[in-house]
């Protein structure tokens, strides 16, 4: 198995601009001050998928969607990412169900919806 590499899983390149969660340490701080910080879940899951951690990955962006959704982009970013994390362990059901989740919120964001679209199409594939 190939490991994935970040631009494999960021929905767009702004996502490590402006980041002050750009480290595990930082984004566990940061969950111990807001725990339902979307962003900080959605960073983590980020790192996690950067180390083949697919299962920790998909529950990082699930607590994403639960969190306070603060910005607001990270709604469809982690339906896309967690669409992704489901295509990349053959569960191509629950990514298409992911990827139809993030062009409902009509935001896109760093190109996230281009991306949900792309991957309907054509499954996502590990690099």
């Amino acid at each position: 198995m190939k490991l994935l590499t970040l631009a494999v899983f960021s929905v767009g390149l702004g996502f490590s601009q402006s980041n002050d969660c750009d480290t595990s340490e930082k984004c566990h701080e940061a969950l111990k001050a807001n725990p339902h910080s979307s962003l900080a879940h959605f960073r983590l899951g980020e790192m996690l998928v950067r180390s083949s951690n697919y299962q920790a990955a998909a529950n990082e962006f699930s607590e994403a969607l639960k969190g306070d959704l603060d910005p607001r982009w990270v709604e469809a970013s982690a339906h896309v990412s967690l669409g992704k994390v489901f295509d990349a362990t053959d569960q191509r059901n629950r990514a298409l169900k992911e990827y139809r989740l993030a062009l409902e919120t009509n935001d896109n964001s760093h190109g996230a919806l281009d991306e949900a679209r792309k991957f309907i199409e054509t499954p996502h594939r590990r690099q």
